[in-house]
């Protein structure tokens, strides 16, 4: 089963693509649900781009800010990964925003 994402959505990461900005998917889903989602919103292109939170426990905190950029869907997380992947992407000078699925 799969919660089908709002409409809207797939119009803000469209926007968000043509304006230069990255958008990354962080879910405590599992990877085949989030890999569909991430997907059909244009997220990810590719399977490789995805990472669970085991992997990213798997990985240190140098290695995942060297690599941070090879990865659009983080899936399966913890808050204490969500912070992680934060951090990366600032160590490579990144702004991050971040938004909630229950956000309105």
């Amino acid at each position: 089963m799969i919660d089908p994402p709002r409409p809207e959505v797939k119009i803000a990461v469209e926007k968000c693509k043509s304006a230069g900005i990255k958008t990354v998917m962080i879910t405590g889903d599992h990877k085949i649900t989030a890999v569909a989602i991430a997907k059909e919103l244009g997220i990810l292109e590719n399977d490789d781009e995805a990472l669970t939170g085991a992997e990213l426990s798997k990985i240190s905190d140098e290695e995942l800010t060297k690599n941070i950029r090879k990865y659009s869907v983080y899936a399966r997380v913890s808050p204490e990964h969500k912070v992680r992947i934060v951090k990366a992407w600032k160590a490579n000078g990144e702004i991050v925003a971040m938004t909630g699925d229950r956000c309105k």
